[in-house]
């Protein structure tokens, strides 16, 4: 994988695997601790933090677990491969990378962008003629030590901001996958998402399709 380097601003950078799964083993930790947790309670205190999250918010969250696992496993298996002597032959057989039965492991890059709170999105950057500067974003994780959902929107959609400029560079498009998206604490219209019409969507032989959220912003 490509060493890190910076675009524009120096809070949006491109990270290697390994140090992407370090900081994502980190974050599960911060996980565990903070996932149940709401935030100040004022009648208990300034240092007592609230109840269970509940209704889709918990259910969100659930998903955000496995999403901090799928990104952990998908970086540390990127920079395993780094260290073959072939290795993006050896990327191709990452079955976390494996959607819509195409390998997209070697085309993987992975971005942080470094504002508060921290996000992290594993970009696949498709310069094939069937789907040309196409940019998939399969996974975006938030720092999860941030309570507050309005930072967190904010959060999601700077990245995806970023990530769009970074594609227009090249005249490029970005979408995002549905698994991703699930995750998100945004809605739609901030995070200038749209659901790919159905006849657009990737032949595929596994079930349910695969359904992607094209983004412009």
């Amino acid at each position: 994988m490509a060493s890190v380097v910076a675009f524009a601003a120096s809070s949006f950078t491109e990270i290697v695997p390994l140090k992407a799964s370090m900081v994502t083993k980190t974050w599960q930790s911060l996980l565990l601790d903070v996932d149940q947790k709401v935030g100040v309670v004022p009648e208990l205190g300034s240092t007592s933090v609230g109840v269970k999250r509940f209704g889709p918010e918990l259910e969100r969250r659930t998903k955000c677990a496995r999403q901090f696992e799928r990104f952990f496993e998908a970086n540390f298996a990127l920079a395993t491969c780094d260290k073959t002597a072939e290795p993006a032959a050896k990327c191709l057989t990452i079955p976390l990378l494996l959607i819509d039965g195409k390998a997209r492991g070697p085309a993987c890059k992975t971005y942080a962008s470094l504002t508060s709170p921290a996000t992290m999105a594993l970009v696949e950057q498709n310069d094939d003629d069937d789907n040309p500067c196409c940019w998939s974003v399969l996974m975006l994780i938030v720092n999860p030590t941030e309570r507050s959902e309005d930072v967190i929107v904010a959060a999601e959609r700077t990245m995806l901001q970023q990530l769009c400029a970074l594609a227009k560079l090249s005249s490029g498009s970005v979408r995002v996958l549905d698994k991703a998206q699930e995750t998100l604490a945004g809605d739609a219209e901030t995070l200038g998402l749209s659901a790919t019409p159905k006849e657009d969507l990737e032949d595929s032989d596994s079930d349910p399709v695969t359904v992607w959220y094209r983004c412009e912003l």
